[in-house]
């Protein structure tokens, strides 16, 4: 595993969350790698977010060459063991969802409709199901009321809080019925992980071994040589962070990739003037607003405006 120096002044050094360095922030990804295996072309070499390996693990197991880089070591640590098969733990994360699910009960979300929720695989019955059983008033309330910006300020660092609709909590529920509408639950394994905590499906070993890397991303790309990168897997590494980063990110971006690299961005913000296509749709993880998926010319983070760049 390589150390680079830090230089960047970013919020992921610390994490989203107000919580000690030394805690894990992330034990499962949300993200649906299958939009990095649609995009990517085979056998890329891809610079991927660590976060907590699963994004890097099913790109190197489809046989794409992984560097996997994340800012926080602790992190770093777990992607790592993670990939060569160590043990799942949790994070602040899914400490968080633990008492998000807990409150759903609450608001009459027994395990057995919950199961028979994750069973269907019509979408037309499952969005039906949906406003019948589970939308419910005690549901919008508790979810509008939880992911309220102030509420959330006890838990997340402000520039994170910043970047999140107002209305979280409508968006993420509008999120969740766009997928109920989309996608079979029965295949999906990113519901029954957010609704159940079912722990998530593991690829196959990593055909090639991945490199981890400590680093801040815009530092390494900017020390990589140029053209070292066919594919970009960015995570919602633009969630919280400057205008002025963002430009760095995206020059350093424009430094390492190879000709008609692809660029895979999330955020949890809505979509914005400068969105140019959102794959958030077909995300089944539920939680996007925008999955932007562009080429390296085209790109900015999160779909964000990055100052003057």
């Amino acid at each position: 595993m390589l150390r680079t120096p830090e230089t960047a002044a970013t919020p992921w050094r610390h994490g989203p969350f107000k919580a000690q360095l030394r805690q894990l922030s992330f034990g499962q990804t949300y993200e649906d790698s299958g939009i990095e295996l649609q995009a990517f072309k085979p056998r890329s070499r891809v610079f991927c977010i660590a976060g907590a390996g699963c994004t890097a693990r099913a790109l190197a197991a489809a046989g794409h060459h992984v560097t996997a880089v994340d800012i926080n070591p602790l992190q770093l640590d777990y992607a790592q063991s993670r990939a060569a098969d160590g043990p799942l733990r949790m994070g602040i994360a899914e400490r968080l969802l633990v008492f998000g699910r807990n409150l759903a009960k609450l608001a009459g979300w027994s395990p057995g409709k919950l199961t028979d929720f994750l069973n269907l695989s019509d979408p037309d019955e499952q969005v039906e199901y949906w406003d019948r059983r589970l939308d419910t008033q005690a549901w919008r309330a508790a979810v509008d009321t939880l992911l309220a910006p102030r509420l959330l300020g006890i838990c997340y660092a402000s520039p994170f809080i910043e970047s999140l609709p107002q209305d979280f909590g409508l968006r993420l529920r509008q999120r969740l019925r766009r997928t109920w509408a989309t996608h079979s639950n029965r295949s999906n394994p990113y519901a029954a992980s957010l609704l159940l905590a079912r722990p998530p499906i593991e690829p196959n070993a990593p055909e090639f071994p991945i490199q981890f890397v400590c680093a801040d991303a815009a530092d390494f790309l900017e020390w990589c040589p140029p053209a070292a990168f066919d594919g970009f897997s960015l995570s919602n590494i633009g969630d919280g962070v400057s205008p002025e980063y963002l430009c760095r990110l995206r020059v350093a971006i424009d430094h390492a990739a190879a000709p008609n690299a692809i660029v895979v961005a999330r955020t949890f913000a809505e979509p914005g003037p400068n969105t140019l296509v959102n794959w958030a749709p077909q995300d089944r993880s539920l939680l996007w607003g925008v999955v932007e998926v562009s080429r390296t010319a085209e790109i900015c983070p999160g779909g964000k405006s990055c100052c003057t760049c």
